[in-house]
């Protein structure tokens, strides 16, 4: 039996949003109701990474498709009692950044946002209210070129990423955000439902905005759930 609380999965891509993605929104959401989320985020690829959306489109309908994932899980989720939020996952020069509190608004004002080096786009993210976690900053892989990770702009640091075979990637990510002293999210980069168990967040409380779910992860009051069968731990 799994601990009480509010299960929370951070990172999640749909095949609408996301080329290499397997499954659509609202497969997913039903998918993480099952599983026992109480809420979910959307965290599709950006415009600068593998994005399921083309570059030809007016930037409107560009924006639109981003969410196109997000928009048929919440539709599936207001059906079933799944709270569904919407992010993104950027590309920056090698680190990737998990973007919350932002959506389409937003984007339709910034249209230079995925140009932007690393340090105007977490500056402009910051401004306008949004939250930054460090995608799985130690990850191996060939499309991340080789780069030292840094605390700038930093909300949080995903210390653990359910998709990681090599447990190294994430012991590196959890001794970084310590060093740093940032605390530390889950998520389970999952494509598809078969991933959704790992690298859950169980709150101690409800949190259904972004402003309360950091404010809850600046508090500590939350524990990471490395697969949903197993008990939380603290990282």
């Amino acid at each position: 039996m799994r601990d009480t609380g509010f299960y929370v999965q951070m990172h999640l891509h749909t095949a609408e949003s996301s080329r290499c993605a397997r499954v659509g929104g609202a497969d997913m959401a039903r998918a993480c109701k099952e599983a026992g989320y109480d809420l979910i985020v959307v965290t599709d690829h950006f415009f600068n990474a593998n994005i399921n959306v083309p570059y030809d489109l007016p930037w409107k309908e560009q924006v639109h498709g981003l969410f196109a994932g997000y928009r048929a899980a919440k539709a599936m989720g207001d059906k079933i009692g799944l709270r569904v939020l919407p992010g993104w996952e950027t590309y920056t020069d090698g680190p990737e950044y998990l973007t919350y509190g932002l959506g389409e608004e937003f984007l339709l004002k910034n249209r230079d946002i995925a140009l932007l080096p690393k340090v105007q786009y977490l500056r402009r993210v910051h401004e306008a209210g949004g939250y930054v976690s460090h995608a799985h900053p130690f990850r191996e892989a060939s499309y991340i070129p080789h780069f030292e990770p840094d605390a700038y702009g930093l909300d949080a640091v995903e210390v653990f990423n359910g998709s990681h075979m090599d447990p190294s990637f994430d012991e590196k990510a959890r001794a970084f955000a310590k060093r740093c002293h940032l605390p530390g999210t889950a998520g389970a980069d999952a494509h598809n439902t078969l991933h959704i168990y790992d690298g859950a967040m169980r709150f101690f409380y409800p949190v259904t905005t972004f402003d309360e779910i950091f404010a809850a992860i600046r508090k500590g009051d939350y524990e990471i759930v490395p697969h949903l069968n197993e008990r939380a731990t603290g990282f």
